[in-house]
């Protein structure tokens, strides 16, 4: 009886807690596991950290997350999805504050969209007053929406002159030339940037030219590729103006455009032309309804009429389920197909729900109710509002912990087995999902038979003990 309960149990509330991105980070020897949004937000703290418009902090958000859902491959090889670099997106995990967890939360699950697909992203420091198209810097990433536009809102943060000098021999190590004989810039872009770079004669791309300077003698040598070079007796000369290579959006401009009253959608357009902002590759047609105590949104294609009872009985049974009451207003998303909830969410087509924050993604309301699943799966969700985000939890304490709180003792106290985190995070079958269920509310179950029910929900909020991580 207890293991028919607990496969119900499973089959009613096949549903994640969020996507997780797993991130090389500097010190640690595996990849660290960050909810999507938790990532988006130390993105912005490192990329933006000095913003003080919200409206611009928002639109890095944006961008952040397009870039991310772009780029889930970029390190496949290496067996995790993103670094904390800027090779990828400068993290800064202890820098976040509750301003860049504000835009995150405000912009969630939004990304840019061009033709059906993530959109791919860039941005720079300053960009002189002129962004610059992206095929003339990588001529594999040029795209309508890539192309340099005019930003006279950068202008007004200071045109961002600069100067500095490089010893001759220095470069012609750094180069592998036995000397500097001529160096000059041998073909510039349509907005004066340097395209190309001539060392006696032989041609370097200016980005090239650009990162080995930076990577070698630091940063602030060659600030951005919009530069000019003199030589002057044993050394090379660049003054130059703007931060950065120019491409995308200009960070100096959005603070300047948000500060001046541009929100974050007329920030983006302005940078993006051509794209669009959504969290699915269509447009969807929101219907807001509320109850007494939450938000649901749906379409004419899924409408809200036949949730609202389910989700007041969801909150309520929560509640009873935790022993505590709920503090923010949950929103309910009905998507109106398969296909529209994956691109929103990024999770595979087998999952019933995700919850994100206070957000639970619905894929088919009309299927749940068919299957009498509705109820169990949004009471699911709604626990993990209430137990979530509170501490950075491991995936299979969260979900085990929500389990075993809606039906204790339904399935046999065991260890943990070391692939159930993954399974959870990243899962390959609904057959390995299920599995990783049973074993994570297995696990739970083990340490409430050792600590005690209480003590063990406690750690929902203040984390994990340093033994059990």
């Amino acid at each position: 009886m207890a293991k028919r309960l607990a496969l119900a149990l499973l089959a009613a509330s096949l549903g994640l807690h969020g996507q997780t991105l797993r991130v090389k980070a500097a010190g640690q020897p595996k990849p660290v596991a960050l909810e999507i949004e938790d990532y988006v937000a130390a993105a912005v703290a490192g990329e933006a950290g000095g913003f003080k418009s919200m409206e611009a902090l928002k639109a890095m958000a944006v961008a952040a997350r397009t870039f991310a859902r772009a780029n889930l491959n970029r390190h496949r090889v290496e067996d995790y999805d993103l670094c904390e670099t800027t090779h990828c997106q400068d993290l800064r995990l202890n820098a976040v504050a509750a301003r860049h967890r504000a835009a995150a939360e405000a912009t969630a699950g939004e990304i840019l969209w061009y033709n059906g697909r993530p959109a791919r992203v860039f941005y720079t420091g300053h960009c002189g007053g002129h962004t610059e198209s992206a095929g003339a810097v990588w001529p594999h990433s040029a795209a309508p929406y890539l192309r340099g536009v005019a930003d006279d809102f950068c202008l007004s943060a200071g045109p961002q002159n600069w100067s500095s000098a490089i010893p001759l021999d220095a470069l012609a190590r750094l180069f592998q030339l036995p000397a500097i004989e001529s160096i000059a810039v041998a073909r510039r872009t349509a907005t004066n940037r340097a395209a190309a770079v001539s060392l006696n004669g032989r041609t370097f791309s200016a980005e090239s030219f650009y990162i080995a300077i930076g990577r070698k003698f630091g940063w602030d040598r060659l600030r951005s590729t919009r530069f000019f070079i003199e030589t002057r007796g044993s050394d090379a000369h660049f003054t130059g103006s703007g931060r950065g290579h120019g491409v995308g959006l200009c960070q100096a401009g959005a603070e300047q455009r948000g500060r001046a009253g541009h929100d974050y959608r007329r920030i983006l357009a302005a940078y993006f032309p051509g794209t669009r902002i959504g969290i699915a590759a269509r447009d969807i047609p929101w219907v807001l309804a509320r109850t007494s105590r939450a938000d649901i949104r749906a379409t004419s294609e899924a409408p809200a009429a036949p949730l609202a009872a389910a989700v007041e009985r969801a909150i309520s049974r929560a509640e009873n389920l935790a022993g505590r009451r709920i503090a923010v207003r949950p929103e309910i998303r009905v998507y109106p197909g398969v296909d529209v909830f994956r691109d929103a969410t990024g999770e595979p087509g087998f999952i019933a729900a995700a919850t994100r924050g206070r957000v639970v993604h619905l894929q088919s309301a009309e299927r749940l109710i068919a299957g009498g699943r509705l109820d169990s799966v949004l009471t699911h969700e709604v626990v993990h509002i209430l137990i979530g985000g509170r501490a950075n939890l491991p995936r299979w304490f969260e979900e085990g912990l929500v389990l075993e709180l809606e039906a204790p003792g339904a399935v046999k106290a065991a260890p943990l087995a070391a692939p159930t985190e993954a399974a959870l995070r990243r899962p390959a079958s609904e057959a390995r999902l299920r599995a990783a269920y049973a074993n994570a509310q297995a696990a739970v179950a083990m340490l409430i038979g050792r600590h005690g029910r209480a003590n063990v929900l406690s750690w929902a909020d203040s984390g994990l003990p340093a033994g059990l991580k």
